[in-house]
């Protein structure tokens, strides 16, 4: 019969724990309910390939793919491969710097990617997962410690202080390590959250590709039209010049002294005469300056519309400059307009504001966001307020709208990542919660006012300085 001591002396605190002890299918039911909405393709399987949790969304032919690649090549980084449903993309799951599973992420072929960002959304589930695994280790050691606690004696205790010990030494000779992954995961975060940043803004961009053409096409049409009849034009100014020509040399070929020169003469300036009132040349003479003031304004117009969008899309430099606030509204407005002019008037009350040190390309970002939204939220036709003041040190922005507003239930969910109200392919869920942490990088605040059926009112506070 075994001793306690002998039992004790067998207590092995280092047990290794798997997938299913570290992450129980329940936590991953409740975690995963909602992702699958974003991805299609999602799964956690062991690390032979074989499937751990998949809620149907990985099919016999997507299981044996993944087993194949995983015994074929294994993986101990990111990895992404082509499926028959489309791409697929494995992610460690690591515990103690071993594999104990992979998260796997996809998208089907005919989905829209702009809506399915595979890498970050990875990234973002991959670290919520790495928690979940760190905080049920605790719990899964804490648990162990306190049963074994009572049940054995002071002495036996004792000893597994010593194992204890031990592995303390083991997670301190750990946790020097992890400080150096740490700084890199760090780095690697904030890499993806301007990535996220700058997708979302393409997406948004995505979504306004039509209207902007439209606002492109519209002055490009009146300066095709305008050219077309200048050509016109152009073709009787000929024609009347080609006769100028005729008459100036019959002028200088005959003379008025005869009765046939004369005649002659009087020949061409009928002529003259009838082709000026056949091609209407008065007109033309005071259309061609029109035309021409015109199209210089559409051309100007589509310079604007451009220089705009290429400020609004290019990435920047991740620098603080100053800029002037109502200037960025109007470019934004201007990008935005197409969305906005069929379902809303735009109201603008500006006040005299000093200049902003700020990320200027992110700030654009956020007023895009909130304008769209507004006109969104309007359902047939309403008013859409844009005000600015300078108050205490800081810019204040405003913008309200006179749509259907948010609900109480909702209203404090707004700025979480990846939530929405919109229909599919209307929205990522991100567009607010990228404008609360540009806010936040500003150290200003973004606040909310709203009631169902009422309209909203986002107010924006910048510092100065």
């Amino acid at each position: 019969m075994t001793s306690d001591r002998e039992k004790a002396e067998h207590m092995d605190f280092d047990q290794e724990y798997g997938l299913a002890q570290l992450l129980p299918l329940s936590v991953l039911e409740d975690l995963f309910s909602e992702l699958q909405k974003a991805a299609p393709i999602l799964a956690v399987v062991f690390p032979d390939g074989t499937p751990y949790w998949t809620r149907e969304s990985l099919s016999q032919d997507d299981a044996a793919t993944i087993n194949r690649f995983l015994n074929r090549e294994g993986t101990d980084s990111v990895k992404t491969f082509k499926s028959e449903r489309g791409r697929m993309t494995i992610f460690p799951i690591t515990h103690e710097l071993e594999n104990i599973g992979y998260l796997v992420l996809g998208c089907e072929k005919e989905g829209d990617r702009s809506l399915c960002p595979v890498m970050p959304l990875g990234a973002f589930v991959l670290k919520a997962l790495n928690q979940l695994i760190v905080h049920n280790y605790k719990n899964l050691l804490t648990s162990r410690l306190h049963g074994q606690a009572v049940e054995e004696s002071f002495a036996q205790l004792k000893e597994k202080a010593a194992l204890l010990e031990k592995s303390e030494q083991k997670y301190r000779l750990l946790a020097e390590s992890l400080e150096i992954e740490v700084e890199k995961k760090a780095k690697k975060i904030k890499e993806t959250q301007a990535q996220l940043m700058q997708q979302e803004k393409m997406a948004s961009i995505g979504q306004l590709a039509a209207g902007v053409a439209h606002e492109i096409n519209n002055p490009m049409g009146f300066i095709s039209s305008n050219l077309n009849t200048i050509e016109d034009y152009e073709k009787d100014r000929k024609l009347l010049i080609e006769q100028y020509r005729a008459l100036v040399s019959g002028l200088k070929g005959e003379t008025m002294a005869t009765e046939k020169g004369r005649a002659a003469i009087l020949e061409r300036l009928g002529r003259i005469a009838s082709l000026e009132k056949e091609t209407d040349i008065d007109f033309i003479l005071e259309d061609i300056p029109n035309l021409i003031r015109e199209s210089k304004e559409g051309a100007e117009r589509i310079k604007k519309i451009v220089r705009d969008l290429k400020d609004f899309v290019h990435p920047g430099e991740d620098e603080l400059q100053f800029a002037d606030v109502n200037r960025n509204l109007d470019s934004t407005l201007n990008i935005v307009w197409n969305e906005l002019k069929y379902k809303a008037t735009v109201r603008k009350e500006y006040g005299k504001l000093p200049q902003v040190r700020c990320y200027v390309q992110q700030l654009n970002q956020i007023i895009m966001n909130l304008l769209v939204n507004a006109a969104q939220a309007i359902e047939k036709q309403g008013e859409i307020c844009i005000s600015t003041r300078a108050d205490n040190g800081h810019v204040e922005i405003k913008i309200s709208d006179t749509g259907t507003g948010i609900s109480k239930e909702n209203l404090s969910k707004i700025f979480d990542p990846f939530f929405t109200t919109k229909e599919v392919g209307k929205g990522t869920g991100l567009g607010l919660n990228v404008a609360y942490n540009i806010i936040k990088k500003h150290k200003g605040t973004i606040n909310v006012e709203s009631e169902a059926g009422e309209g909203t009112t986002f107010t924006l506070r910048i510092p100065v300085q």
